[in-house]
């Protein structure tokens, strides 16, 4: 009996020894557990978009959440399809930057093949920041919630502007922008613009945005964006139907600074080329941008922008002493995910600077998200049109604000009449729902297509004047008009009194007057213009 008591505790002893193994062994084997080792790496780099009502198709909070999907999430990352960042390697390093390392991606997938152990224990993440349903940043200071929006199942992208008259009666500085849209299935992405407000004129400025993955807007330590009294917000939505049919209310809530809190303006400037042309089925098709800084500055944050045919973007800055330096390179960019880059250290940029913007776009049939590769693509708002803007994020090093500058479509007028003598027009006209009116730049030649530049705060964007037919002085033409389609117009000019008289007749028969006088490149240079009422 005693000899069996003896077996009986051998095997009970190597079962236990076995199970401990089995179960509380894997660090000294150095496996991966899920409450040790991985889900630190989800809810640092994917839980903000892998959490209910989230972009995410599924939620990776928990370990039951999370162990079904082992080997899928281990393919992904291992590839580095997710979590998504498509910065080159070896710039920044960036604030926002979700990127996994080689030692994390290894973590994960050693953890997958392993068998997904769980370990001891629950991982305590921060589940009161992603809250569901709930402000990130907590209560703002002022929330804005838009009209309900119905999405059908199928059909073309939606985009709606919804402009809000905004309240106050003093400026308010900005110091950070939540967005919450209300369906997350089909909310492609949402840009926020400020335009008009006392002493600022006619332009438009971005305050913040969101796409998938993005957290809240938090400007810099001691920035701001300002919004003037009298301001309207624009919100831009872009919905993408999802296959059934949905309903959005997006909100969105702004935080203000305590009095003394600002001591610099974040101003968003807009590097941007829209005078391109995409010919039908080409497959590498290049375009640049350039700015240069009129004052010593530090750049905070760098934004490529293009749509669907969107290849690659490069920023170069080009220094008063010759010296070039990459600052961002974006090989893999994708109209999906719509990134800001942040940066960790403010980069210093000398009056002089001058950043340059490289583009390509990939317009044949071998790119699957192409939504036509038979068509000729020129710059416009909408999805299948296409854009190539690169937005900076900068702070001015002496002042608050940057100096007054001449007005970009008073240079883009004088660049067009020297260009173009005797065809370029300057005609007073409304853009903005809130604002006066401003100078626009009408080119109609007697050969070949025309444009008329419009200009959006430092944007000067045109549009294509075509089937001109001229008639002694008078003239006839079509020009296509974002948001109001195909115009029919009627204009004469006046040789002597160097004039232009123009009617603007829309598809619902509605039609607009005006008068323009002659551009002349040297009177021009230089000026400003005051927006008129």
């Amino acid at each position: 009996m005693k000899s069996l008591y003896s077996l009986r505790l051998l095997l009970t002893t190597a079962l236990v020894l076995g199970t401990a193994s089995a179960g509380y062994g894997a660090k000294a084997d150095n496996t991966p557990t899920f409450s040790s080792d991985v889900a630190p790496i989800f809810h640092n780099r994917c839980v903000s978009c892998h959490r209910p009502g989230q972009i995410g198709p599924m939620s990776l909070r928990t370990y039951e959440e999370a162990r079904p999907w082992a080997k899928s999430i281990a393919k992904n990352v291992k590839t580095r399809t997710m979590p998504p960042w498509h910065a080159d390697a070896g710039y920044g390093p960036f604030t926002n930057d979700r990127s996994l390392t080689q030692d994390e991606i290894d973590t994960v997938v050693r953890w997958a093949k392993s068998g997904a152990p769980r370990g001891v224990g629950d991982f305590q993440s921060k589940e009161s920041h992603w809250s569901d349903g709930e402000w990130i940043l907590g209560e703002p200071d002022y929330t804005i919630e838009f009209d309900e929006v119905d999405v059908p199942g199928d059909g073309p992208d939606l985009f709606h502007d919804f402009a809000t008259k905004l309240p106050f009666t003093e400026d308010k500085w900005i110091t950070a922008v939540e967005i919450l849209p209300g369906n997350r299935q089909v909310v492609h992405h949402v840009v926020l613009l400020l335009e008009g407000g006392e002493g600022v004129g006619i332009q438009q400025r971005m305050v913040g945005g969101w796409a998938a993955g993005n957290e809240p807007d938090i400007m810099p330590p001691r920035t701001g964006r300002l919004l003037p009294k009298g301001a309207t917000l624009i919100a831009n939505m872009h919905y993408h139907p999802n296959g059934t049919t949905q309903t959005d209310r997006t909100r969105v809530g702004l935080h203000f600074a305590q009095e003394g809190e600002i001591e610099k303006e974040l101003v968003n400037s807009w590097i941007m080329n829209t005078e391109f042309e995409i010919p039908p089925g080409d497959p590498n098709v290049e375009a640049h941008s350039t700015y240069t800084f009129p004052q010593d500055s530090h750049i905070y944050a760098l934004f490529p922008h293009m749509h669907y045919r969107g290849k690659d973007f490069t920023f170069t800055a080009t220094y008063p002493d010759g010296r070039t330096e990459e600052l961002l390179k974006v090989s893999r960019y994708d109209f999906n995910w719509q990134t800001t880059y942040k940066l960790e250290k403010p980069i210093a940029i000398p009056e002089g600077t001058r950043i340059d913007c490289v583009a390509h776009w990939d317009n044949s049939k071998n790119n699957p998200d192409n939504p036509d590769p038979t068509k000729t693509v020129r710059f416009g708002p909408e999805s299948y049109d296409e854009m190539m803007i690169g937005f900076v994020d900068y702070t001015v090093d002496v002042g608050i604000r940057p100096r007054p500058t001449e007005s970009p479509i008073i240079a883009k007028t004088a660049e067009l009449a020297s260009l173009y003598p005797g065809e370029v027009y300057v005609l007073e006209i409304k853009v903005l729902p809130s604002g006066g009116k401003q100078p626009s730049a009408f080119h109609v030649p007697r050969q070949g297509e025309g444009s008329w530049y419009v200009a959006f705060g430092s944007i000067v964007a045109p549009v294509r004047i075509y089937d001109i037919a001229w008639s002694g002085q008078g003239f006839e033409a079509k020009v296509m008009v974002p948001g109001r389609g195909v115009l029919e117009l009627k204009g004469s000019t006046d040789a002597a009194a160097e004039s232009l008289s123009l009617t603007t007749i829309g598809p619902n028969g509605k039609s607009g007057t005006y008068n323009g006088a002659l551009a002349k490149a040297l009177e021009l240079q230089g000026l400003a213009f005051v927006p008129t009422d």
